[in-house]
């Protein structure tokens, strides 16, 4: 009975205490777990994360660019509950997309001919993701999940400099609300401390108003164009594969495994698109963000009890990233990371949770939907603090 009751406690500790956020290929910067749903009882978190990231390069003129990605915070929150027996409830609060760029110095990044507030390229993405998921026990093993999912994306993209030739004081902007679904198929063993579980989340189109202003546009058209127009931005469909098992009363082991095909990601605001197309005689223009590859990223990791009411974990994390050369709004390629976090229960009830993970990302070369060559960065780094607080009833 001791270890059935020490394996079923440190599953719930180790789930908790290595969920957290990350930095991913393309837009990512949440892996969209849903651990709530496998918590017994009645359940509840908030979590807060703080991403520092470090990305420095050269453009084409061989100039120097300081740190152009901006430290974000990022917010999430989950709630739990048993509606029957075999029935369970679970609405989940997450971040999963966002960017916060801006370039500073003398480089090509940067326009001569702006006033200094509106000089620089800067970019600024944001989401916010509600999921609402019902899981259903066939056996006291096998569970079936899914529901909605809610998602809000916006965002500010202002291009400046020689890097965006012509289309310099190029200015997007759009702020939609659209819905999704989550399906999935869980196991778990918790005498053994085994949770698997598959989760397939789909693509959320967003079919918004796009305002722009596009200085090509004011050649190519004679400024004779509209500045608001409807357009889509579709973010990815994503799998997600999580395992874990004990190895005796007081250790487990973890794998996660998450796929997103961010190569068929690509953002066609109409202006642009039209103008490009006019401009280089093509039959379609060029996006404003697209990936050559698709994303892969694993996490390893190991978890122990080591009293109690305290649980630590160790982690390495590798991601393919979404292609080399990378867009210059996000040139990395991919990385190798390793994570340390620690959970101390208070009491039966509440917990708090801490954590850190440490990111070498990979070289890329920044260019632009026309295959253009903008930057170097290499070298580059960064790291996530995440904690937060948990509350458990049976």
């Amino acid at each position: 009975i001791e270890m059935k009751l020490n394996q079923k406690y440190l599953i719930g500790a180790i789930l908790s205490v290595c969920a957290g956020q990350t930095y991913a290929a393309g837009l990512e910067r949440s892996p969209q777990q849903i651990d709530a749903l496998f918590e017994s009882g009645t359940y509840a978190e908030v979590g807060y994360t703080h991403m520092s990231l470090d990305v420095t390069g050269t453009d084409a003129s061989g100039h120097s660019i300081s740190n152009m990605a901006e430290d974000f915070q990022l917010f999430n929150y989950a709630v739990k509950t048993d509606l029957s027996p075999n029935l369970r409830l679970a609405v989940i609060y997450d971040e999963p997309y966002g960017a916060k760029v801006k370039f500073d110095g003398e480089n090509n990044f940067v326009a001569t001919n702006l006033p200094a507030e509106d000089a620089k390229t800067r970019v600024d993405v944001k989401s916010r993701n509600i999921t609402t998921l019902f899981g259903y026990n066939l056996n006291k093993n096998v569970m079936i999940y899914g529901g909605p999912a809610l998602q809000q994306l916006q965002a500010d993209v202002h291009l400046r400099g020689l890097t965006y030739g012509p289309n310099s004081g190029y200015n997007n902007h759009f702020d939609d609300i659209a819905v999704g679904w989550v399906a999935g198929l869980s196991y778990a063993k918790p005498e053994m401390g085994i949770l698997a579980s598959l989760t397939y989340r789909s693509e959320v189109e967003h079919k918004a108003t796009i305002k722009e202003d596009v200085p090509l546009a004011d050649i190519v058209f004679a400024g004779d164009y509209s500045h608001s127009n409807s357009g889509t931005i579709t973010t990815p469909e994503s799998i997600n594969l999580n395992l874990q098992t004990g190895l005796n009363a007081t250790t487990a082991v973890y794998a996660k495994v998450r796929y997103v095909p961010w190569g068929d990601f690509a953002y066609y605001p109409p202006v642009l698109e039209a103008a490009t197309a006019k401009a280089k005689q093509l039959s379609k223009g060029l996006p404003l963000v697209n990936y050559s590859d698709d994303q892969t990223a694993v996490e390893l990791g190991i978890g122990k009890r080591l009293a109690p009411n305290l649980a630590i974990s160790v982690s390495g994390l590798w991601d393919s990233g979404a292609g080399d050369p990378a867009p210059t709004l996000g040139p990395v390629n991919g990385y190798w990371g390793a994570g340390l976090a620690a959970k101390y229960n208070f009491n039966q009830k509440l917990a708090f949770s801490l954590g850190g993970r440490y990111m070498w990302f990979g070289d890329a070369k920044g260019s632009t939907p026309d295959g253009s060559i903008k930057g170097d960065f290499k070298d580059n780094t960064g790291y996530i603090v995440g904690m937060k607080l948990s509350y458990k009833s049976k």
